[in-house]
C-alpha cells in the first residue's frame, strides 16, 4: 500500500525521515514503552499471534504462524529499520511475555506512514490500545517528522473504524490491501494530516 495523497517532500527531508526511523530503538510513552522486535523474540510472538483473538484479520501479519515465517518477518522488518522505511516494535509485560505489536510502514518520500498492530486478549477492551494509538500518532509527527499518517481497516473491524473517526481521521474510500501471502483485503482507508 502507498497513501493516496503524495506530499511534495524534498530529498533533504525524505533523508532526514529515514534517518531518524534508522535511529528508533525504543519508543517511550506513559504506560510503558517498546522496543525494536529481534530474533530472539520470535517465540513470544508466534505465541501472541496464535491467539485468533489477538490476530484476527489483521492483514499485514505472516500467515500461517510458523516459527520460519515469525523469523523471516522479523528480519524483514530489521532490514526495513535498516533502509529508514518500517519498524517492528513490541511492548512486554511484567513477566516478560510480548502483550502489543506494532508494525510501522514509512514513506519518507511523501513523508507518510501506515502503522498497525495487535494487543494481548487480556488488554483488549480496556483503553490500552486507543491510548497507545493516540500515544503513536503524536510521535510519528513528532519524533519522525511525518506529515501525513494513512491508517486501512477491514469493513468488519468497527472498533477501529469508531477510533479513527474519533481521533480526527478523515475517511477516504476504500482499497485493496495485500497480505504477505499475495492476497488480497478490501479495506476502508482513512488519513490524518499534521
Amino acid at each position: 500500500m502507498e497513501p493516496k495523497t503524495k506530499l511534495q517532500v524534498s530529498k533533504a527531508e525524505a533523508a532526514r525521515i529515514r534517518q531518524k526511523i534508522r535511529n528508533v530503538r525504543t519508543i517511550e510513552g506513559d504506560s510503558g514503552g517498546s522496543r525494536l522486535a529481534t530474533i530472539g523474540d520470535a517465540p513470544g510472538l508466534l505465541k501472541l499471534l496464535s491467539d485468533e483473538r489477538v490476530s484476527g484479520d489483521v492483514y499485514t501479519l505472516p500467515r500461517p504462524f510458523t516459527p520460519d515465517s515469525i523469523t523471516a518477518w522479523i528480519k524483514d522488518h530489521e532490514k526495513q529499520s535498516r533502509d529508514g522505511v518500517g519498524l517492528l516494535m513490541i511492548a512486554e509485560d511484567d513477566m516478560g511475555d510480548i502483550v502489543t505489536i506494532t508494525d510501522f510502514q514509512f514513506w519518507p518520500e511523501y513523508a507518510a506512514c501506515e502503522f498497525g498492530g495487535v494487543i494481548a486478549a487480556h488488554l483488549q477492551n480496556k483503553s490500552v490500545g486507543t491510548k497507545g494509538i493516540t500515544h503513536l500518532c503524536d510521535w510519528v509527527f513528532e519524533e519522525i517528522g511525518i506529515r501525513l499518517l494513512a491508517m486501512t481497516a477491514s469493513p468488519e473491524n468497527i472498533r477501529s473504524h469508531k477510533l479513527l473517526d474519533r481521533l480526527g481521521f478523515e475517511r477516504m474510500g476504500e482499497m485493496e490491501s495485500v497480505r504477505p501471502d499475495g492476497t488480497v483485503r478490501r479495506s476502508l482507508y482513512w488519513e490524518l494530516g499534521e
